[in-house]
């Protein structure tokens, strides 16, 4: 499988292939990967403090108690 990257502009379902790729992907049979390129908007108001709300973790639940014995390797952490 080779490998074509390139940024385009999507527009009524459709997106445009730079004149450099036509021929070569003419007729083929291609996956296309789509990542938004754009951040996404944020609240201008929006503190610190409420993105850092919506941070999911996971890890033990004595964590908290226990995490220098977790940090050093203590075996019966």
């Amino acid at each position: 499988m080779n490998a074509i990257e390139f940024q385009a502009v999507a527009h009524d379902g459709v997106l445009d292939i730079p004149p450099e790729h036509r021929r070569l992907l003419d007729g083929k049979k291609v996956r296309v990967v789509l990542v938004d390129a754009e951040p996404q908007a944020t609240d201008g108001n929006e503190t610190i403090f409420t993105r850092l709300r919506r941070v999911k973790t996971q890890g033990p639940t004595d964590l908290s108690t226990n995490h220098d014995a977790y940090v050093v390797g203590e075996p019966d952490a």
